[in-house]
């Protein structure tokens, strides 16, 4: 294992792609808390950075610390009372900027989850006689939505019951607090996508580049050529895929920990859209995704690993590599097949980002069992390391 750790980092392209990999993580952080900005009514300037999470913070403390079905309705009333059309500028200005990210989490509880925009003017539409219904919509949304026709196939009524049943069951009524600093840090373990494609990179010659260099006929012939040097590799490579991640997603947290704190790790992922139908906090979320990030950089790291040793070719292992991350994101969801619908759904580009992943409704079914998304990602990723793993040592040993 030492020879093989020595391989991974003598290579300049390897250890280049490990820098710049933390670089862009580095970048990334320093840009998101300089670009926090807070409005001061007093100063009727912004004001960024630490100093805008610190008053963003105080603002959401001052407002409430749930979501009460009074205090909506008590908010609804008093957007309304402005008696304007909440796009335009006016409104930004007078009501929705003082409210902040409260204005947001309220107006998209009541928009169309078709929708790709919060409808703004839907608060001024809600009739108040009787309050405002916040949870009451929020579930009529996922009923409305889970009942509706679509070309590539309708919802099961065991998947219908499945979901609804799942939304019932979250806790209600929500916390509520400031979304800036777990805005970040959930976004952070999903920028661990591209810390993937420096896996790709240095995997990707583990074993091809044995037969490149002609060693690999040699090693055939030692005592451990076929066995331990093969476990060897493996076990390097992933404890590389593995330490690299966590190294630099705990560093980029760190930061964020030293200048910011982590208030508001206990707050409920629905503050980020109210249909999440699973009972989380974001912290337990952002650590969910964490692990799904590990799970499936393993998997694709066993992937290259077998393509390495079959193929045979370091450059060809890149390119399937390369091709395996980008190339999805090009793929259209079908309008008339929901099978490919649900193959699509698995690609990397899409599993890595929890936060749209929690709030999809997609589920698979074996019989009348119902699969949800994020448990079909976990199987669907041990099938492929486990497959894949079996797969190196064949491919190795292919004289």
């Amino acid at each position: 294992m030492w020879f093989e750790w020595k391989k991974l980092f003598e290579r300049r392209l390897n250890v280049t792609a490990m820098i710049l990999g933390y670089v862009l993580i580095g970048v990334c952080v320093a840009v998101w808390i300089s670009d926090t900005s807070f409005y001061d009514d007093k100063t009727q300037d912004y004001i960024e950075g630490v100093n805008a999470v610190r008053r963003d913070q105080q603002r959401a403390g001052a407002q409430t610390d749930s979501l009460s079905e009074e205090y909506i309705t008590q908010l609804v009333r008093e957007i309304q009372s402005h008696h304007l059309d909440l796009e335009s500028d006016e409104a930004y200005v007078e009501v929705i900027r003082p409210l902040g990210d409260l204005f947001w989490v309220t107006a998209k509880n009541y928009t169309d989850m078709r929708e790709g925009i919060i409808d703004r003017n839907a608060l001024n539409e809600i009739d108040l006689t009787d309050g405002a219904h916040f949870y009451e919509q929020r579930m009529k949304k996922i009923t409305d939505f889970l009942n509706m026709d679509f070309s590539f196939g309708n919802y099961k009524e065991v998947e219908k019951v499945y979901w609804i049943q799942k939304a019932e069951r979250t806790k209600t009524p929500f916390r509520w607090g400031s979304r800036d600093i777990m805005g970040m840090v959930w976004d952070l373990t999903a920028l661990g996508f591209y810390l993937v494609f420096v896996i790709i990179i240095c995997v990707s010659s583990v074993f091809s580049s044995e037969y490149e260099s002609g060693a690999a006929y040699l090693l055939f012939t030692t005592k451990y050529g076929k066995s331990r040097l093969i476990w060897s590799k493996i076990a390097t490579s992933i404890l590389f895929t593995v330490g690299y991640i966590v190294v630099g997603i705990v560093l980029a947290l760190t930061a964020i920990g030293l200048f910011l704190g982590f208030q508001g790790a206990d707050l409920p992922v629905q503050l980020w859209d109210s249909v999440i139908p699973y009972n989380l906090t974001v912290g337990q979320a952002c650590a969910a995704n964490f692990a799904v990030m590990l799970l499936v950089s393993v998997a694709t790291a066993l992937v290259l690993l077998g393509c390495s040793a079959g193929i045979r070719s370091s450059f060809a292992t890149l390119v399937i590599g390369m091709t395996l991350m980008i190339a999805p994101a090009f793929f259209p969801m079908s309008k008339e097949s929901g099978l490919w619908n649900h193959v699509n759904y698995l690609f990397p580009v899409r599993v890595l980002d929890l936060k749209t992943v929690l709030g999809s409704f997609v589920s698979y079914t074996v019989g009348n069992h119902v699969i949800s998304y994020v448990e079909m990602i976990v199987t669907v990723y041990i099938v492929i390391g486990v497959t894949a793993l079996l797969w190196i040592r064949r491919g190795w040993c292919r004289v």
